[in-house]
C-alpha cells in the first residue's frame, strides 16, 4: 500500500498503528481505539457475510464474527500485527476482513474435522469440504459494509456540523434526503425559505461525500479511485 496515497488530513489510528515504531505508551490508546473501530464497522457486515456463505454451517454468524475479531484483536500487540499484514497486502480493508474471516471459518471446520476423526462427537454444522464449494456471501458483505461506511460518513458529517453551530443545517438534510419529507413541511418551522433547505441539503450532501471519501482513503483507496469507488459505495446500496 502507497502511503503517500492518502491525504495527510486521512491518517487515522488505523494507518498509524500500522507503521512501525509505534511507541508504546501510544500503541495502548491507539490499539484500543482500532479495536473499537473495526468492531463497529465490520461486525455487522462480517455476519452478513457469514450468514451468506458456506460458513454458515459452522453455528451462529455473530459468535463467528466474535471469535473472529476475539482472535485477530486480542491484545495490542495482535491488534498492530493485523494491520501491518494488512497495510503490507496492499489490499482494501474490507477484502482483507472477509478474506481473514474466511480463513479462520476453514480453520473452525479442519478442527472439527479432527475431533470427528479421532471418533469425537459429529460437527453439526461442519463447513462443507466437497470440491469447489464456495463461499456466496459477498454481495451480502458489500452491502452491508455500503450501509455502515455512509452511516459512519453521515455521523462524522453531522459532528463536524455541530461543531460549527450548524444543526439546523443537518436537522433539514435529515428530514429531508433521510426521513423523504418535502421542505415545504418543515420549513417555515425552521425558520428556512423553501430554496435555503434545498441548499442546506446540498451542502451537507458534500460534506457527507467527503466524509465518505475520507472514510475511504482509510480504508486503502488511492485517492486517484476515489470518485469510482464512491460510485460502487451508492451502487451497493
Amino acid at each position: 500500500m502507497q502511503r503517500s496515497a492518502f491525504p495527510t488530513t486521512s491518517a487515522t489510528v488505523l494507518l498509524t498503528l500500522a507503521e512501525p515504531g509505534v511507541a508504546d505508551a501510544e500503541r495502548a490508546k491507539l490499539a484500543q481505539n482500532a479495536r473499537c473501530a473495526l468492531m463497529s464497522r465490520y461486525a455487522e457486515p462480517l455476519a452478513a457475510f457469514v450468514r451468506g456463505s458456506s460458513l454458515a454451517r459452522l453455528g451462529e454468524p455473530e459468535e463467528i464474527v466474535n471469535g473472529f475479531l476475539a482472535a485477530r484483536l486480542s491484545d495490542d500487540a495482535a491488534v498492530g500485527d493485523f494491520l501491518s499484514r494488512w497495510a503490507a497486502s496492499g489490499m482494501r480493508l474490507r477484502r482483507w476482513l472477509m478474506n481473514g474471516i474466511l480463513f479462520y471459518g476453514q480453520g473452525l471446520a479442519r478442527d472439527r474435522a479432527r475431533a470427528q476423526d479421532r471418533g469425537g462427537p459429529v460437527a453439526p454444522h461442519a463447513l462443507d469440504r466437497r470440491e469447489g464449494a464456495a463461499t456466496t456471501g459477498e454481495s451480502d458483505f458489500e452491502r452491508a459494509w455500503a450501509l455502515a461506511a455512509v452511516r459512519e460518513a453521515t455521523a462524522r458529517a453531522e459532528i463536524e456540523l455541530l461543531d460549527e453551530g450548524r444543526s439546523v443545517d443537518f436537522d433539514i438534510f435529515r428530514r429531508h434526503a433521510i426521513d423523504g419529507q418535502p421542505y415545504a413541511a418543515f420549513a417555515r418551522e425552521l425558520g428556512r425559505s423553501e430554496q435555503q433547505c434545498a441548499g442546506a441539503t446540498r451542502l451537507v450532501a458534500q460534506r457527507v461525500r467527503a466524509k465518505l471519501a475520507q472514510l475511504l482513503a482509510e480504508e486503502g483507496v488511492p485517492e486517484r479511485e476515489l470518485d469510482d469507488e464512491i460510485a460502487r459505495v451508492r451502487g451497493a446500496l
